[in-house]
């Protein structure tokens, strides 16, 4: 009897495959701690941040008001008032030794008490386009443990649901930005240059200044003499100087910041040998803010030479986190 060839069956078509809606990259929540060490919070592993994170945007004001005859409020002042920021957080590792060692990390890392002073840490968001903000904060609540029976037979994971942090200044900051100008003379262009320089013949010029932030930014001025230097707010009308000159080589640091914010250089003016120059200004000084947005600026400074500098730089501060 013949034998029949019976041809392979064809291979069966390759499955469909259906395109997927790209899922863009998360935000980044990470702790560090007052000793500089820093925990991924939302990394995954071994600390997971889970759904219900809150205190990250903008806080609520504090009203102060004035309760008219009428019935209704006057309104005296708005302040910002302190935030708190919750991120529900599982520590878990591959072994209970492994849990045990990551826990203990993060419960060192909230410790804020350093040779009897409190230094805080810091929670930073680290946004997909690689930009970052982050805010000085303190460790408030959530790493307690609650055990039950079935936690000594699989002692790998813990659910810290309101993991909280303590931020007394609420905003959040930016990194450091130094901006700059040459001072030009004869009606020429006010270009930005880096340094700022002022040559002999040159006393003064105005410049736009723009501030990236949505919030009030504290600018930081540097002043590197010979010279008598005057910054002026155009939009604002306020201003300061020195009544005296900087000699040659001497450089002097204005902090525009509040002491709450810089406890130890806020609103000092201060040489590169520690002297106080607060009682060299030019009556009281006006140490302006900068608003969001544009500021003009106007610079001069009398008796300067090629060596004369003058610096402005700010962290650019911001309402939330993102």
């Amino acid at each position: 009897m013949p034998l029949l060839h019976i041809p392979p069956e064809p291979p069966p078509p390759p499955p469909r495959v259906w395109p997927k809606v790209p899922t863009p990259p998360p935000k980044r929540i990470v702790w560090v701690g007052p000793d500089g060490a820093e925990f991924g919070l939302s990394d995954g592993d071994p600390y997971t941040s889970t759904t219900g994170r809150s205190g990250f945007g903008v806080v609520r004001p504090d009203h102060t008001v004035d309760r008219t005859m009428s019935g209704t409020a006057l309104m005296r002042a708005i302040r910002v008032t302190p935030r708190v920021m919750r991120v529900p957080l599982v520590v878990a590792g591959r072994d209970p030794a492994a849990y045990l060692a990551s826990w203990r990390a993060l419960a060192a890392s909230v410790r804020h008490q350093h040779g009897g002073q409190v230094q805080p840490g810091r929670i930073r968001v680290e946004l997909p386009d690689g930009s970052w903000r982050q805010i000085d904060a303190y460790y408030q609540d959530g790493l307690g443990v609650a055990e039950d029976v079935l936690d000594d037979l699989v002692w790998s994971r813990q659910d810290h649901p309101s993991l909280e942090f303590y931020a007394p200044d609420p905003h959040f900051y930016g990194p450091a930005v130094e901006q700059a100008w040459r001072i030009q003379v004869g009606g020429r262009r006010f270009y930005p240059l880096y340094p700022i320089r002022v040559n002999p013949s040159q006393l003064g010029g105005t410049a736009t200044f723009v501030n990236h932030g949505d919030a009030d930014a504290y600018p930081v001025w540097t002043v590197t003499g010979p010279g008598t230097p005057l910054v002026t707010n155009l939009d604002t009308g306020e201003s300061w100087g020195f009544s005296e000159p900087l000699a040659d080589g001497d450089v002097v640091t204005v902090d525009c910041r509040p002491p709450d914010i810089a406890p130890d250089t806020g609103l000092t003016a201060v040489d590169q040998d520690g002297v106080d120059w607060w009682g060299r200004f030019a009556g009281w000084p006006e140490l302006f803010r900068l608003q969001p947005g544009e500021t003009r600026l106007q610079i001069t400074m009398t008796g300067a030479d090629a060596a004369s500098q003058v610096a402005l730089s700010y962290a650019p501060r911001y309402q939330a986190g993102w």
